[in-house]
């Protein structure tokens, strides 16, 4: 999968190499190249990285999503706009490299986006049909049917799915004379040796469901965790370089966040305060690291009285208890806003599990396994299950988010919580 998403990397930097000599070659003289290449090659590959940063923001190099359809194609567009906004603001307000590329910039960016889609729309051919994997699964959980649907529909993660057997017994041990075959056991079928031995002599590769549905889907299915995947896998004592950073990372960001977004606060404290006369900030009690509970706060976005009869899951945008102003605040992520008070206090972090209420901590503690292992760390402003999955409204949904949580816990690291806040703030301003 990583190799996979290096290689469209690679094509985003052929396409822009290409797009910058036909743009040399189109706009100056010849005898002009080599000055032209000297006074834009630094400027253009500052420009270059940014653009890869922007569309990683915007997911075009996960793999599954550089599936040639509408929402792909909406994201790329506006991920090409964006790098041509990028190009202007930096070109026009760091003028440290003494050029104003007006009509160079339109070439390179409409070359860029010309060879970009092109190679990608290659690249996804080549995997989908040429670099794949035959692969047989065992099992009958609804895991192994979810990451069978997600094969059969984003053939460019390398994988095509040729059989699927509910035992090890039925898979056919002529199966050997199929080259770099893969087979995915169910947890349930692990135990059953009959026939396995047999398959490792043949050289065929096997992995267990959970660890397909990890490096497919980018989570683990809870019902494989137990004592000795918590012992091996989950480590809360992140290396010093980490915490430093993420320290400061919570702090410098926090403290900017709401210097910069002051205004917009003091002017929805007003309007909220003006349609009800009511209090204008809300706290809620969030269940925080080691289970610790805090008050989270917040801008008011629902009625006073919204939880006279107790603690309801919220139905989202159709939630009947939000305030017009309410919709508003919590359209544009203002209602959100004072939560960098709770991260200066040390309550949140930039990006962890979702605090959760104490209320429904308590239920779904006891209808999810291991459900309290997201307090093992500080909890998060934002983080992977909420740029990878839609709001929790019951007990299944938080289910899922849970094993997006627990691919978090042990994957996390600064790249990827870099990567989730750049991800979360492309969501803000295009939803």
């Amino acid at each position: 999968m990583k190799n996979r998403a290096w290689v469209i990397v690679l094509g985003d930097f052929i396409s822009f190499i290409t797009a910058f000599i036909l743009l040399i070659l189109i706009r100056f003289k010849k005898a002009d190249y080599l000055s032209a290449v000297n006074s834009h090659t630094v400027p253009f590959i500052i420009l270059y990285i940014s653009w890869v940063l922007i569309f990683y923001i915007f997911g075009l190099y996960d793999l599954l999503n550089i599936k040639p359809t509408i929402p792909y194609f909406n994201r790329w567009i506006l991920a090409l706009i964006s790098s041509f906004t990028m190009g202007l603001l930096f070109f026009y307000f760091v003028p440290i490299f003494g050029i104003s590329p007006k009509l160079n910039l339109v070439i390179q960016v409409v070359g860029f986006g010309f060879f970009s889609f092109l190679l990608r729309r290659m690249a996804y051919n080549l995997f989908a049909r040429a670099i794949t994997q035959p692969a047989i699964l065992v099992g009958d959980s609804s895991y192994l049917a979810e990451l069978e649907k997600t094969i059969a529909s984003n053939p460019q993660i390398g994988l095509h799915a040729i059989n699927h057997f509910k035992t090890i017994g039925e898979v056919n041990l002529n199966l050997k004379n199929i080259k770099n075959l893969v087979i995915i056991l169910d947890k349930n079928i692990e135990n059953q040796n009959q026939n396995i031995l047999e398959f490792y002599k043949e050289n065929i590769e096997i992995i267990d469901t959970a660890k397909a549905y990890e490096k497919y889907l980018y989570k683990i299915p809870v019902e494989y965790i137990d004592v000795s995947f918590i012992v091996e896998n989950i480590n809360t004592k992140k290396d010093v370089l980490y915490s430093f950073i993420t320290f400061l990372l919570n702090i410098v960001f926090s403290i900017t966040i709401l210097i910069l977004t002051l205004p917009f606060v003091i002017i929805s404290a007003i309007f909220i305060y003006l349609y009800d006369y009511g209090p204008v900030f809300y706290t809620q009690k969030r269940v925080g690291i080691n289970g610790k509970i805090f008050k989270l706060y917040k801008l008011r976005s629902m009625i006073t009285d919204s939880e006279k009869d107790g603690a309801k899951w919220s139905t989202g945008t159709s939630d009947t208890r939000v305030t017009p102003v309410g919709k508003i605040l919590r359209k544009l992520h203002i209602d959100e806003l004072p939560q960098m008070i709770n991260i200066l206090k040390g309550d949140l972090s930039l990006v962890g599990p979702r605090p959760e209420r104490p209320e429904f901590v308590n239920i779904l503690g006891n209808d999810i396994p291991y459900y309290t292992l997201r307090h093992i760390i500080r909890p998060g402003f934002t983080g992977w299950a909420q740029i990878k999955y839609r709001y929790a409204g019951s007990t299944k949904d938080s289910k899922e988010k849970f094993e997006y949580d627990l691919y978090y816990i042990k994957n996390r690291n600064i790249f990827m919580d870099f990567g989730i806040i750049m991800r979360t703030i492309q969501i803000i301003f295009t939803h």
